[in-house]
């Protein structure tokens, strides 16, 4: 495989970006820890507090499926941000056992102002491209993620 792009093929310029995918994704997580800094949130709890965020409220296992992390991280997280003050809970009328996760007024006032300084940088980053190059990056992260997911013969 090149290191000129110019002469790869599209299978292998994909490929590595492929292969660039973990170090970015650390090199994200690192740069939300440092972005959190100050806030009195972690990355996992900023996650949860995001999927409460865009519904109004769901049980420890929607959480698990939205996030695709394990049950168990998704579990302590809630304890934890339940004894802080960060969530509340609401009786499940489907289960007596289970009970709904929401945002408290505090979490949703901090969850809005992370992403509003979040999107902001988000936005001076998307103005180095065009918005057809922004649909076509998405595109394909949305279908390698399917691919990724279902295997190669879900396509």
């Amino acid at each position: 495989m090149s290191n000129d792009t110019e002469d790869m093929t599209p299978a292998e310029m994909l490929y590595a970006g492929i292969v660039m995918t973990r170090p970015l994704l650390r090199n994200i997580t690192s740069r939300l820890e440092a972005d959190l800094d100050g806030t009195g949130v972690g990355v996992g709890e900023r996650a949860i507090l995001e999927v409460l965020v865009s519904v109004p409220q769901a049980t420890g296992p929607e959480i698990t499926q939205m996030l695709q992390v394990t049950r168990q991280l998704v579990g302590r997280l809630l304890k934890e941000m339940i004894e802080r003050g960060l969530l509340k809970t609401i009786p499940n009328p489907k289960h007596r056992t289970s009970h709904y996760y929401t945002l408290t007024k505090e979490s949703r006032d901090l969850i809005e102002e992370i992403r509003a300084t979040e999107m902001a940088r988000i936005g001076e980053f998307a103005a180095c491209f065009t918005p057809e190059e922004i649909r076509a990056y998405y595109a394909v992260q949305k279908k390698l993620d399917a691919v990724m997911t279902q295997g190669y013969d879900g396509q």
